[in-house]
């Protein structure tokens, strides 16, 4: 299981923008093994529960808030983990368990009792919450990442783009047809994660302070375009 702690923030820039500021990156920190040429596909099955809790807690911006998924790589399907991630104040806890694909199998029919043989106490943590509070899947969302890692302050710099989603058919496994553009598709989204501080050399490559703060996270701009029609740009 991996349960790691540190601070993320999060800006929207253009495609070309992006690789600018890459280029920059890349005479400092290395690129993540799994990321080599144009990145790797990321897709999801997020859950909520029937009357969209955790949905709503970030549109009323509370300061601790959480989300759960189920995600995997369409190029390492077997890859494939529950994650619990918790936002409190500047700070964002993420634990993840590995599943089977059988076991997300079960997962993604609402059916949780596979996690009660699994032995962790986050696991049971995981079954208690998703039964008790009725959580279902209610969104697929996929994008293509692409990740720099440096070992010193357990730094992880992401551009995400090409941002789909579907809601008919939560297919965690399946061909991308049916998916949907969320914003425009020549936007990118950097997250910078870091634990104590962010390196200044980093800092002054990226020159955040020319960057727009992104203000909504990849599942609430998805549900957005499902529940009111409205697509952030």
């Amino acid at each position: 299981m991996l349960d790691i702690e540190r601070f993320e923030s999060k800006y929207k820039m253009d495609r070309m923008e992006a690789v600018l500021i890459q280029k920059r990156l890349e005479q400092y920190i290395a690129q993540d093994p799994y990321s080599k040429g144009d990145g790797y596909l990321v897709r999801s099955v997020y859950f909520d529960t029937i009357f969209n809790k955790d949905f709503y807690a970030r549109e009323e911006s509370l300061t601790h808030r959480h989300h759960i998924r189920l995600r995997t790589y369409p190029e390492k399907p077997d890859l494939i983990s529950l994650e619990y991630k918790e936002k409190n104040s500047a700070t964002v806890r993420k634990r993840s368990l590995p599943v089977t694909r059988q076991e997300a199998g079960s997962l993604l029919r609402a059916d949780y009792s596979v996690l009660r043989s699994h032995k962790s106490p986050f696991a049971r943590m995981l079954y208690r919450k998703m039964t008790l509070e009725t959580y279902r899947p209610c969104v697929l969302i996929e994008y293509r990442r692409k990740a720099y890692v440096r070992k010193e302050n357990n730094i992880r710099i992401t551009f995400d783009s090409s941002l789909r989603a579907e809601e008919a058919r939560l297919d965690l496994f399946g061909s991308s047809a049916g998916f949907a553009p969320v914003g425009r598709q020549s936007q990118v989204i950097m997250e910078l994660k870091y634990s104590d501080f962010f390196m200044s050399d980093l800092k002054s490559a990226i020159g955040t302070k020319l960057l727009r703060a992104e203000p909504s996270g990849k599942y609430q701009r998805a549900r957005m375009i499902f529940m009111s029609g409205r697509n952030y740009l």
